[in-house]
């Protein structure tokens, strides 16, 4: 490597976990900020994970919450996102009063072409423990960082993961970290690749295995979001792991939810309007009792939604640019209103939610929802 390179990589591994400039917009009212923090290798080589940090805006101390992202099968596609930053389900969080913490692991964004640590090797022997103790040892190094955060509560630490990231944050749970009350594991697994093995992962009884070892150490209860059509892990081997989880001794609320479009792989980025609530009802039972979504309001009767006149607040240009862009949106959507003429407007997973985030950004006033889906639910 050229000297350099060398010098500069140890001049930021010596210090202590530093915030950079992030090339891509960052989200001022999560009060979003982007870390680059040195992290050790189960081989012992030291590399500078990337980790997107989330405030809410009120004095702390607050609760943590860890989100591991997932996995493409191939290098260009973990390469894509040169940051993970977990917007939508963070929003979630930090409307609970979480501080949220994103690690992008070693071997997804800028650092996909030069390493791969968490890779299976072969279909026929995959080395599961060997690609999860990466994970593990990010996302202790992101814990060991969250806790020491001025405004953090270190002894109320929620681990959250999809995919790949949903059984590695299972994995990281059976070492009991400290603080770490619970852990949600949506769709959880390794070796799956929809594409050559439709639903079934590789070397699937070497997987059921250490879901039994992990259900043996973790102290800790947990829940599992399954989706009856998930592409790459059929509900026969959620369902197998499960039961050899629980029946090791591990503390688990598994849920096989009812198919989900195409791929109910796809529940944790699409299917906020089902997994939110679910969440919420979860966590609410171990003491974090803010709601992190809205309901969806009944139909008011105040107007019909073609009218844009009757929409209250806003100038007439807004009436017909963005009320008329949320006429002609597809559904799931929402607008939203506030008294001062700011406005939100949103469509797609967790509309609701967005559209109310979007009215609040740099606004001193309350915003509520004026229109969803194809009803007006504004009350004055």
């Amino acid at each position: 490597m050229n000297p350099s390179r060398l010098t500069a990589l140890a001049a930021l591994l010596a210090c202590s976990a530093a915030a950079v400039h992030a090339a891509d917009k960052l989200a001022a009212d999560l009060g979003e900020k982007v870390i680059q923090l040195p992290v050790t290798l189960p081989d012992g080589s030291r590399q500078a994970m990337t980790l997107t940090l989330y405030r809410p805006n009120q004095p702390g101390p607050h609760p943590l919450a860890l989100i591991s992202h997932g996995r493409a099968p191939s290098q260009e596609e973990r390469a894509k996102t040169p940051r993970q930053r977990a917007e939508t389900a963070a929003r979630y969080f930090v409307r609970k009063g979480f501080v949220v913490l994103v690690p992008t692991r070693i071997g997804y964004g800028d650092s996909a072409a030069r390493l791969d640590p968490e890779n299976i090797g072969s279909c026929q022997r995959p080395s599961y423990r060997a690609a999860l103790a990466p994970q593990i040892n990010e996302i202790q190094s992101a814990l060991d960082y969250g806790r020491k955060l001025p405004d953090v509560d270190p002894r109320r630490i929620v681990l959250m993961g999809v995919s790949v990231g949903g059984m590695g944050v299972v994995a990281a749970a059976a070492h009991n970290p400290p603080g770490v009350v619970t852990a949600i594991n949506f769709s959880g697994g390794h070796g799956g690749n929809p594409q050559s093995r439709g639903g079934a992962p590789c070397d699937p009884e070497q997987l059921r295995r250490a879901y039994a070892e992990f259900g043996q150490h973790a102290r800790m209860p947990m829940l599992w979001l399954y989706a009856r059509n998930d592409n790459f892990f059929g509900p026969a081997y959620s369902q197998a792991w499960a039961k050899a989880y629980r029946d090791a001794g591990g503390k688990l609320d598994f849920r096989l939810l009812p198919p989900f479009g195409d791929d109910g792989h796809k529940l944790y980025g699409e299917g906020t309007d089902i997994w939110m609530p679910q969440v919420d009802a979860y966590l609410a039972k171990l003491g974090f009792t803010q709601p992190g979504t809205v309901r969806r309001p009944p139909p008011s009767g105040y107007a019909n939604l073609q009218d844009k006149a009757r929409v209250p607040y806003i100038n007439q240009g807004t009436r017909q640019n963005g009320y008329g862009a949320f006429l002609r949106g597809p559904l799931p959507r929402a607008f939203s209103v506030s008294l001062n003429g700011r406005w939100g407007y949103a469509y797609g997973p967790d509309a609701m939610n967005r559209a109310l985030d979007f009215c609040r950004r740099g606004n001193d006033q309350p915003c509520a929802l004026y229109a969803v889906d194809r009803d007006v639910v504004w009350r004055p």
